[in-house]
């Protein structure tokens, strides 16, 4: 008897136990929302930074698609131009061709002409006629070759024609892929944000706010620390060339302007078709895209040695210059001016080093 009540008492204690630990569980759960909404931020943040890399990346395959078919347009030209130029050259000379054929028709034919050669009475005419009629042989025979050769290379320009017409039709096919790209990752993006609460999405601000500054803290003391250790190994700080200065100034009237994926002004921007086009106002020329700028310049710079006017880029792979996705104009000072991403402006921010590839300097 005792036995059993000691167990049932012990099983009162168990189930006492497990209910207290329930419900105190509940009750906590039920207790503390702003977990549960934290939580959701910041799950909602890391998808959307996720996501506007995945936009900068298709928006530079969309520009590197759209600047080939740019260039691809003078290149049709001029294929043209020369397919037109080879099948005139064709029909020139398939009309002297013609023209002779008709008028050894009229006169009987080669063999008519020997004939009458052959007739003559003295030797020396006959030798005469017969190396005449052998010289508008050969140049009959010149003419045909004439013609062959110049339908081959009409031949070779109408193919090239049509490979830059294939060219043509993948690049627009790429073209609208990197766009449909795009407009999708944005778009997942803005149902995620719509999906959250607003609680969520105050929260999710927050903690991006919080990132940045983060981010742009530890960027400063790198920075510093770099350049503190090129200076100490012979660095000397030069102000900022005429060149990068011209660059700086122009980015600069473009500031409070709206980014847009291919924008290349002049009223909207993205952050490659910004550069590119500050950098020509100073007279010089960059690549449409942030990864063909970067490669394009031969000055690497390091990060302790950033002046005015470089050139800083991220990419996904930091081994990898085809990842490159997004860059910005070095303004000193630990700031930079670019285009952000979609919803952003042209603006001065602190320099961040997440994912941070590389610096160029296109004005040396």
């Amino acid at each position: 008897m005792r036995r059993l009540t000691r167990q049932l008492a012990g099983a009162s204690a168990a189930v006492a136990l497990v209910t207290g630990v329930s419900l105190s569980t509940m009750t906590s759960a039920a207790a503390d929302p702003l977990s549960d909404a934290k939580a959701q931020a910041s799950h909602l943040q890391a998808e959307v930074a996720d996501l506007q890399v995945k936009a900068e990346q298709a928006t530079e395959r969309y520009n590197a698609a759209e600047a080939a078919l740019g260039d691809l347009v003078g290149q049709q030209r001029l294929a043209q131009e020369q397919a037109a130029a080879a099948q005139a050259a064709v029909d020139a000379s398939r009309a002297i061709v013609n023209e002779r054929a008709r008028a050894l028709y009229m006169s009987g034919g080669t063999y008519s002409l020997y004939a009458s050669v052959l007739d003559g009475a003295d030797l020396a005419d006959v030798m005469a006629g017969m190396h005449d009629v052998q010289a508008q042989s050969n140049v009959d025979k010149r003419s045909l070759a004439a013609v062959d050769a110049a339908t081959k290379v009409a031949q070779q320009a109408q193919d090239k024609v049509t490979q830059l017409l294939q060219r043509q039709s993948d690049l627009m096919a790429q073209a609208a892929t990197a766009s449909n790209d795009v407009e999708a990752t944005l778009a997942r993006s803005q149902q995620a944000l719509a999906d959250a609460n607003d609680q969520v999405r105050t929260i999710e601000v927050q903690i991006q706010q919080q990132i940045d500054a983060e981010n742009a803290a530890r960027a400063a003391a790198q920075l510093a620390a770099a350049r503190q250790a090129a200076l100490g190994a012979g660095f000397v700080d030069l102000p900022a060339s005429a060149v990068a200065q011209a660059a700086i100034s122009a980015a600069s009237t473009q500031l409070g302007k709206p980014y847009v994926y291919g924008g290349s002004g002049p009223d909207v921007w993205d952050c490659s078709g910004l550069t590119q086009w500050a950098y020509r106002q100073a007279g010089v020329n960059l690549p449409r895209t942030a990864a063909e700028q970067y490669m394009a310049v031969a000055t690497k710079v390091p990060l302790g040695e950033l002046e005015p006017g470089d050139l800083l880029f991220w990419a996904t792979d930091l081994s990898n210059a085809v990842t490159i996705h997004h860059v910005a104009i070095y303004l000193g000072n630990g700031q930079m001016l670019a285009a952000p991403h979609t919803g952003t402006v042209v603006q001065v921010q602190p320099v961040y080093l997440d994912g941070y590839f590389g610096a160029v300097r296109p004005s040396a």
